[in-house]
C-alpha cells in the first residue's frame, strides 16, 4: 500500500510539473497540487504547504480545475519581532517571580508546608503562620497570573508566526521570524472546478482559494513560498462550512 501510494504521488508531482510547463499562470501548480493531495487525503503533503484541506468527505474532490481569476496581492505588517521580544520579556519576568518563589519557600518551609496541611484541614492559622499563608497565597495568586500572562504572550506570537514559518521553512538554513520585520502578502484565486461531490454527484463550482505568504526584511530580504490558507466555496448559502 505504501509503495503504491508513493507511486501515485510521484505521478502527481510528474502531473504538476508538466502542467505548470503548460500553463502562464504561476498558481497552477500549487492549486494542483493541493486539490491532488486532499483528494488522496494525503495530509503529510498537505502539511508542507496548506493549513487547510478540501475535504473529501465533506467537500468533495475536485478533479480539474480552470483558473478564472486571480486578485490583487494584498499586504498586512507583521509584529513577529515585537511580539517575539514581549515573550522573552514575560519570559524574563517569570524567571525572576520563580526565583523569588523558591527563595521563600527555601527560607519558610516548614511554616508553608504547616500552611498547605492547615488549609487541608481548613484549620485557622494565627500569628507568623498566619503571615506565611498570607504570603504563600500572593505567591500562588502571581503564579497563575504569570501563567496566563506566558499563554497569551506565546498564543499572540504562535497565532501569527504560524503562516509564516511555513512559509520560509528551509531545513538547510532554518529561519527565526521573530528576528525579522516583515509583512504578510494575500491573493484569491478563483478556480472553476470540475467536482464529485460527496453525494456522488458530479458538478461543476466556482472556489476561491486563498494563498499567502511571508515576505521577512532585516539585513536581507527572505520571500516565502505561497501557502493556501482557505477555500471557500463563493456559491454556498451563507454560514455554511468553509475550509
Amino acid at each position: 500500500m505504501f509503495r503504491l501510494k508513493s507511486v501515485a504521488l510521484f505521478a502527481v508531482w510528474l502531473a504538476a510539473l508538466a502542467s505548470a510547463a503548460c500553463s502562464s499562470a504561476p498558481e497552477q501548480p500549487i492549486l494542483y497540487q493541493f486539490f491532488t493531495a486532499s483528494r488522496l487525503d494525503d495530509n503529510t503533503s498537505l502539511e508542507n504547504f496548506a493549513t487547510v484541506a478540501f475535504e473529501p468527505h465533506t467537500d468533495g474532490t475536485v478533479n480539474s480545475f480552470t483558473i478564472t481569476g486571480v486578485s490583487p496581492e494584498r499586504t498586512a505588517p507583521l509584529h513577529l519581532k515585537a511580539l517575539g521580544q514581549a515573550l522573552d520579556e514575560v519570559k524574563a519576568e517569570d524567571d525572576e517571580f520563580t526565583k523569588r518563589k523558591v527563595e521563600y519557600l527555601s527560607a519558610n518551609s516548614e511554616a508553608v508546608h504547616r500552611v498547605l496541611k492547615a488549609e487541608a484541614e481548613h484549620a485557622t492559622l494565627k500569628g507568623k503562620d498566619a503571615d506565611v499563608q498570607a504570603a504563600w497565597t500572593k505567591f500562588r495568586e502571581q503564579g497563575t497570573d504569570m501563567t496566563h500572562k506566558l499563554a497569551e504572550a506565546r498564543n499572540r506570537l504562535a497565532s501569527e508566526s504560524s503562516i509564516v514559518a511555513l512559509s520560509v521553512a528551509n531545513p538547510s538554513a532554518p529561519v527565526d521570524p521573530t528576528k525579522y520585520e516583515g509583512e504578510m502578502v494575500s491573493k484569491d484565486v478563483t478556480v472553476s472546478a470540475s467536482m464529485k461531490l460527496p453525494s456522488g454527484e458530479s458538478a461543476q463550482k466556482p472556489l476561491v482559494v486563498t494563498m499567502q505568504r511571508a515576505v521577512l526584511k532585516s539585513d536581507k530580504t527572505i520571500t516565502g513560498r505561497w501557502i493556501i490558507t482557505g477555500v471557500k466555496d463563493p456559491s454556498a448559502p451563507a454560514g455554511a462550512k468553509t475550509s
